[in-house]
């Protein structure tokens, strides 16, 4: 008797993995390795104490200790509340606003600055297929004069991103994140080309052979959203306005997101001086400019359907 053969198109376009997949047999049967996401986190007092009606960089008098969004040095940091609106300028745009404000605190040691925003999400989503997204969230600094806050159009911006299913990636590991059993359960492969080991054929471990990543199209161009490993959450890009966002091949910056209590808080560490000229410097006594966006997965936001902020001054 013939089976219905089901091609998995989206994650295959996700990935650049050619083939398709079987059906099982077997409703409600589930090959997935059921971790829980996000991890259980102690429970801890949002750290955000005092609220300013300006944004303030504290000076710490020791080292920054680590990228937890819930060290006990954040309670030193006033929040300033950072009002967002829908991205409605160039398409794809968003019609309903879904975060009104975010907290935002920042740190810095003298020789790192650390950045804290954190915001209400009923729904941690850390997964992404078709009409599905995951939450994120991004820090915009102007490089060049006349920048605008709405991708650096008129001039060049860098950006900070975060992303949740890149935490997950690191929470739970990749090949219990975005591999197919993950976002399709019941799925079956009778044969992934040159690849080693057995069903569900876990990623990467059961593709160590050169053959069997040829496949993979997106991982072969050099796509860095197809990393099989990552050691950060966070990617730092540049753009000249709509459409130029450009991924940069050197990173120095690091932070974490803790999802807690219908709520993310998410740190984004980088040092003040770096010698990248792609990279923003921060100087000392001087004022500068910082913008923000979020992005709700489970409202359908994604690319160019987020929420932004205008330009923020600050100072060190």
């Amino acid at each position: 008797m013939l089976k219905k053969i089901y091609c998995l198109i989206p994650f295959y376009l996700l990935l650049g993995l050619g083939g398709c997949a079987k059906k099982k047999e077997q409703p409600g049967l589930s090959w997935s390795k059921k971790k829980n996401w996000p991890p259980a986190a102690e429970k801890l007092a949002d750290v955000a104490t005092t609220k300013l009606n300006r944004l303030m960089v504290t000076k710490l008098s020791s080292a920054l200790e680590s990228d937890n969004p819930y060290s006990t040095q954040w309670k030193l940091a006033p929040y300033f509340e950072v009002p967002l609106q829908a991205q409605q300028v160039t398409m794809p745009q968003l019609t309903q606003l879904s975060i009104p404000l975010i907290k935002v605190q920042a740190l810095t040691d003298g020789r790192q600055i650390a950045w804290r925003l954190s915001w209400t999400d009923p729904t941690p989503d850390g997964n992404v297929d078709v009409g599905r997204f995951c939450d994120a969230a991004a820090i915009q600094f102007p490089l060049t004069v006349g920048a605008t806050p709405m991708m650096g159009l008129g001039g060049k911006v860098q950006i900070l991103q975060w992303k949740a299913i890149w935490q997950k990636d690191l929470d739970v590991g990749f090949q219990d994140v975005q591999d197919v059993q993950d976002v399709h359960p019941n799925f079956w492969s009778d044969l992934y080309w040159f690849a080693e080991g057995k069903f569900p054929y876990p990623i990467p471990e059961s593709f160590q052979n050169p053959k069997a990543l040829t496949w993979f199209v997106a991982l072969q161009a050099g796509n860095p959203l197809a990393a099989f490993s990552r050691t950060q959450p966070i990617q730092e890009l540049v753009a000249e306005g709509y459409g130029t966002l450009t991924n940069q091949p050197v990173s120095h910056s690091s932070g974490k997101g803790v999802w807690m209590d219908n709520r993310w808080a998410v740190v984004f560490v980088r040092p003040l001086l770096t010698e990248d000229p792609s990279d923003f410097q921060f100087k000392s006594n001087q004022d500068a400019m910082v913008a923000f966006a979020v992005w709700q997965g489970s409202d359908g936001n994604v690319g160019g359907r987020k929420q932004w902020s205008n330009w923020i001054t600050y100072k060190l």
